[in-house]
This record gives C-alpha cells, sequence and structure tokens, in this order.
C-alpha cells in the first residue's frame, strides 16, 4: 500500500512539472501554435486544377481522379499533404497511372511538418522562371540503353508561393522525351497557376 501511494506521489509530481514545462501530455497552447492554415479551396479543385494537362497527355477525357490524402474526401479543404492521383483505363480495364499534383502548406522550424522524401530526390534538375517564380524540374535519367525517342521518363516539377509548395509528376508522352523544354514548360506553368489559384 505505502510502495502504491510513492508511485502515485512521484507520477503526480511528473505530471506537474511536465504540464509547468508545456512538454506533458495534457500541455495545451495556443490554436496558432499547431494549427495548419487551410485555404479556402478543395480538393477537388486541385483534382481540377491539373486535369486538362493530363488529358492532354492521356488523350482522353475520361480519367479517374482519387485524392491521395489518407482517404480524404475531395471535398475536404487543402491544408496539409493534399494530393490527386490521375489514372486511365488501359483497353483492358486496368489503370495505369498517369501521374499526381499535390499542394502543401509549409511551416517554419519552430512548428515542423516535414513531407515524405521525394523519389525524385537525386534526379538531375535544372531550375526556371515561370511568370516571376522559379520552378524546380528534376528528371529521371535515361536507363542505359533506353531509346530517348520512345522511353518513357519520370518528371517532377516544385514550386514554392507564399509557403505554399506545389508539386506536378507525369511521365513523358509517348515519342517525347522528358527533357523536351516545351513540355516541361507546359507542365511548369499548369504548377504555378494551380498554387497562385489555390494557396489562399
Amino acid at each position: 500500500m505505502a510502495g502504491d501511494m510513492n508511485w502515485s506521489r512521484v507520477l503526480g509530481i511528473w505530471l506537474l512539472a511536465a504540464s509547468l514545462s508545456g512538454c506533458g501530455p495534457f500541455s495545451r497552447t495556443g490554436p496558432d501554435e499547431h494549427e495548419i492554415p487551410t485555404s479556402s479551396h478543395t480538393i477537388q479543385e486541385l483534382c481540377d486544377s491539373a486535369k486538362q494537362f493530363f488529358v492532354a497527355r492521356a488523350g482522353t477525357e475520361n480519367l479517374k481522379l482519387s485524392a491521395g490524402a489518407g482517404g480524404k474526401a475531395l471535398t475536404a479543404r487543402i491544408g496539409s499533404g493534399n494530393g490527386c492521383f490521375y489514372e486511365k483505363e488501359d483497353g483492358s480495364a486496368w489503370l495505369s497511372s498517369l501521374g499526381y499534383v499535390s499542394l502543401f502548406r509549409e511551416v517554419d522550424s519552430a512548428r515542423t511538418l516535414t513531407q515524405p522524401p521525394s523519389t525524385t530526390e537525386n534526379y538531375p534538375a535544372k531550375a526556371m522562371t515561370v511568370d516571376g517564380v522559379a520552378v524546380k524540374a528534376a528528371t529521371e535519367p535515361l536507363p542505359k540503353g533506353g531509346d530517348p525517342a520512345t522511353t518513357l521518363l519520370d518528371v517532377n516539377l516544385t514550386a514554392t508561393i507564399d509557403g505554399w509548395k506545389g508539386e506536378l509528376h507525369f511521365r513523358a508522352a509517348e515519342n517525347q522525351t522528358a527533357r523536351d523544354d516545351q513540355l516541361i514548360r507546359s507542365g511548369a506553368q499548369v504548377l504555378v497557376n494551380m498554387v497562385r489559384t489555390l494557396k489562399s
């Protein structure tokens, strides 16, 4: 019994000290410290923002759009970690991935919010400016023995405006390499327009 009381006293002291330091399990902070700002736009609008880009790549309006943020509804507001995937049927009822678009609210170091590591982190990259916004274009290297005229290569475009980071990921069209500047610039324009429109 005495042992139980001692443990209760130790636990009580620890909880009190932890709550006073602001580090305990029951500590509370103001909403401005942990609340991630959201956009007034929806994930459906995020999907729609780049749909025509993927329609042109797929050659069909009949695409499947799906939210890529942990089962969020398309009607949910854009906040952090939002994405939209584009797929099309390949003729045998199987869906083939065309790519995705995402919009991520960055948070400063005092309110750290990390993103998953990019799959294109080690791809060769170049910088361009579109409507005054810096866009990074990372392109998958051509595999050994690949034909540059026909090999499909991943392209990943990223741009940040007012703390909102947008990403557009796609594969080069058939008979057109991912190094085609016109293709990449077209995607970059879509990306910049998307971030500007949906960030507020």
